[in-house]
């Protein structure tokens, strides 16, 4: 199976600080990766690499996606946002030049509302979307230039857990019906066993890859940073 992110002695660098350092990893690609490790272990510092936003970086990393699809950990979207939840999920198309889209792009964006289970109240304006809505529509908005590679910034932490499970479960779906690579940050151990493929633990400045059926042996020297009821972030 063809390995969408690998790694070769990595490394990243914040100034005179090695963050991660010979990191040797191997993502195949249509699965879905948990990211995990304590506060400050480079989880989100190795995602800004894979898309461009850390340029202190040595050895090798190869990324074998065209298209990325990311969905942040912190989206400031107030009661008086004004964009209905369609408008939102077609940011991603408008460039600032024009202010309507191709039959393609309405198309895509149709597709992308659907998949989330948005299209009953596509016109909704988003802020006064509930907090599971507004979720859905990020991950929607992520998927709607149909990326190889999403990836989750701690995307559950502010849902209660029937909304978790209802998000997870979608983006497994779609995982599985659209071969969709998976990168999910997050401190929830009950949700990786559930849900993820494998995972990259992140401690120390190094990676350890594994199987998600294995966590079980982590569970010891991962206690008390995971607690579902004290969601930390990195």
């Amino acid at each position: 199976m063809m390995a969408i992110i690998q790694t070769r002695d990595f490394g990243i660098r914040y100034g005179e600080k090695a963050v991660l350092s010979h990191v040797n990893v191997d993502v195949p690609a249509g699965r879905f990766f948990a990211l995990l490790g304590e506060n400050g272990a480079g989880k989100t510092t190795f995602i800004k690499a894979l898309i461009g936003h850390n340029q202190q970086t040595n050895g090798l990393l190869t990324l074998n996606a065209k298209r990325i699809g990311f969905v942040p950990q912190f989206r400031d979207i107030t009661r008086d946002y004004p964009l209905s939840i369609a408008e939102f999920v077609g940011l991603n198309y408008n460039k600032g030049w024009r202010l309507w889209f191709s039959p393609v792009e309405k198309q895509q964006i149709a597709a992308a509302l659907q998949r989330m289970d948005l299209s009953d109240i596509a016109s909704k304006r988003l802020g006064l979307a509930s907090g599971g809505q507004q979720q859905r529509a990020f991950v929607a908005q992520a998927l709607v230039q149909q990326p190889d590679l999403l990836i989750l910034d701690e995307s559950t932490a502010s849902l209660d857990h029937e909304h978790k499970v209802a998000l997870l479960q979608n983006i497994k779906q779609l995982q599985k019906a659209q071969d969709l690579t998976v990168l999910f940050i997050t401190h929830e151990l009950k949700l990786v066993s559930q849900y993820a493929d494998g995972y990259l633990l992140f401690d120390n400045g190094h990676v350890t890859q594994g199987e998600a059926k294995d966590l079980g042996a982590l569970t010891t020297k991962m206690t008390a940073p995971y607690d579902e009821d004290e969601v930390r972030h990195v």
